[in-house]
C-alpha cells in the first residue's frame, strides 16, 4: 500500500497544481484578456505590469499546492518535491516557449521552485 499512497500522492498533487494554474489563468484572462496570439510578443513586453502580475502569482500557487497536497498525501517530503518538480519543469518550459517579460521570467525562476520546496515542507508529516 506504501508505494500505491506515494503514486497516488504524486498523481494527485501535480493535477491540483495543474487544476490552480487553469483556475489562475482563466482569473487572469477575464480580468485582462489576452491578445491574439500573433500580437502576444509585442504584448508581452509592452503590457502594463498589472496586466500579467497574476501569472507569475497563479504559478506559484500552483507549485506550492501540488508540494504541499503530494507531500500530505504521501506522508513523505520527496513526493512533493515531485510534484512541485513537475509544475516548476511546466513553468520553466512554458517561459522557454512563449515570449515573456524579463521581470516575470525571473519571477516566476525565483518563486516558483521556492513554493515548491516551501509546500513540499510544510505538507510532509511532522518527525
Amino acid at each position: 500500500m506504501g508505494i500505491v499512497k506515494i503514486i497516488l500522492g504524486i498523481v494527485i498533487g501535480i493535477a491540483l497544481g495543474l487544476g490552480a494554474v487553469i483556475a489562475g489563468d482563466m482569473l487572469n484572462h477575464q480580468l485582462s484578456p489576452p491578445p491574439p496570439p500573433e500580437q502576444w510578443r509585442e504584448y508581452a513586453v509592452s503590457a502594463p505590469f498589472y496586466k500579467l502580475v497574476g501569472l507569475p502569482i497563479a504559478y506559484t500557487i500552483a507549485a506550492f499546492v501540488a508540494a504541499f497536497a503530494a507531500a500530505k498525501i504521501a506522508s513523505h517530503t520527496w513526493a512533493g518535491w515531485v510534484a512541485g518538480g513537475v509544475l516548476t519543469a511546466a513553468t520553466f518550459a512554458n517561459l522557454i516557449m512563449v515570449i515573456h517579460p524579463l521581470w516575470m521570467t525571473i519571477a516566476c525562476v525565483v518563486f516558483v521552485p521556492a513554493a515548491a520546496w516551501f509546500g513540499a515542507k510544510l505538507g510532509a508529516p511532522k518527525a
